[in-house]
C-alpha cells in the first residue's frame, strides 16, 4: 500500500532533521547559545543536581533522547550516571563521542537512531529518561512519551527540558516588550554569527522544528499524557529563554513572560519499595 499523507509528513520531518543537523555538526552549540548561556546553564545544573539527589545510586542508568552534542548528556555523565544517548544525527553523535572523557567511556553508550525506532528495539529499562529540545522535532510527541515512560524503572524520573511553550498572552503590553527584547537579542545573535562566519540555516527549519511551527507545545497536554501513564508530576517550570543571558534575566525578572518550559515527573514506586 502507498504511504498515507501522515506517513509521508513524518518521513519528511525526519529527513529534514537529519539534513539540518548534519549541516550544523560541531557548530551546533555555537549556533544555539540559548542552550548554554549562563542563565540557562544555571537552570540545567540545578535540574541535574536535583535528579542526582533523588537517585543516590552512583551508576544509575539514564537515557538521553535527542542527546545531540551532549550539553545535557555530559552533565549527567559527570555526576556518575551510566549514560545511554540516542540521536538521529550521526554527525552530532560523532561530536559527542569526542567529548566524552576517557575515564567515563565505560559508562557511555551512544547510538544513532530515530527515537521511536529505538523505543521499539531497546529492551533496557532506566532510572531516568531525559530529553532536551526534542519533542518539538516530532510529529507525534504523545506517542514518544507513552513509549518511553514504559522503559522507566519504578521510582524513575522523566525530564522534559527546554521545549518551546505554546504561549498564553495575558498582557499585550508586556508581550510587546517581550518581542522587542527578543528582536534586539536576535540582532546581536545574527551579528555574532556573521562575525564568526557561522551560517544560521533559518530557511532549513520549516519542518525540522515541526511543533514550533504549530505555535509550540502545550505543557498541559504533556502533563495529561504523563498522568494517563500513571506518572506523578513534580514540577512544571515556565520561563523565557534567550540567545544571551542578560536578555533572559531581564525578561524573567521584570516582564515575567515565558516562551520555554521544563517538566519533571516520576513513576510511582512499587508498594514493597514504599513500605521497605
Amino acid at each position: 500500500m502507498p504511504p498515507t499523507e501522515t506517513e509521508e509528513l513524518k518521513q519528511k520531518i525526519l529527513e529534514e532533521n537529519r539534513r539540518v543537523h548534519a549541516k550544523e555538526g560541531s557548530l551546533y552549540l555555537n549556533r544555539h547559545p540559548e542552550q548554554t548561556n549562563r542563565y540557562q546553564t544555571r537552570i540545567l545544573k540545578n535540574t541535574v543536581r536535583y535528579i542526582r539527589n533523588q537517585i543516590p545510586e552512583r551508576e544509575a542508568k539514564v537515557l538521553d533522547l535527542g542527546c545531540g552534542t551532549g550539553y545535557l548528556y555530559l552533565e549527567f555523565l559527570k555526576r556518575g550516571f551510566d549514560m545511554t544517548g540516542v540521536d538521529l544525527s550521526e554527525e552530532l553523535i560523532d561530536v559527542l563521542k569526542k567529548n566524552v572523557p576517557k575515564e567515563a567511556k565505560t559508562r557511555s553508550r551512544l547510538e544513532v537512531a530515530d527515537v521511536l525506532e529505538f523505543a521499539e528495539n531497546d529492551s533496557n529499562t532506566y532510572d531516568a529518561i531525559v530529553l532536551s529540545a526534542l519533542l518539538h522535532h516530532l510529529y507525534d510527541y504523545d506517542q514518544a512519551i507513552e513509549q518511553f515512560v514504559q522503559k522507566l524503572n519504578p521510582g524513575g524520573w522523566f525530564l522534559v527540558f527546554f521545549e518551546p511553550l505554546k504561549q498564553d498572552i495575558d498582557s499585550p503590553i508586556r508581550y510587546q516588550f517581550h518581542r522587542w527584547i527578543a528582536q534586539i537579542d536576535e540582532w546581536y545573535y545574527k551579528r555574532a554569527m556573521n562575525r564568526l562566519n557561522i551560517p544560521i540555516f533559518e530557511e532549513d527549519y520549516h519542518l525540522a522544528d515541526f511543533q514550533r511551527q504549530q505555535g509550540g507545545i502545550d505543557p498541559h497536554r504533556v502533563v495529561e499524557v504523563l498522568k494517563s501513564c500513571n506518572m506523578e508530576i513534580t514540577e512544571l517550570k515556565k520561563y523565557c529563554a534567550r540567545r544571551h543571558a542578560f536578555p533572559a534575566f531581564l525578561t524573567n525578572s521584570i516582564l515575567h513572560t515565558q516562551n520555554t518550559f521544563n517538566l519533571l515527573a516520576r513513576k510511582p514506586k512499587l508498594m514493597n519499595q514504599v513500605t521497605r
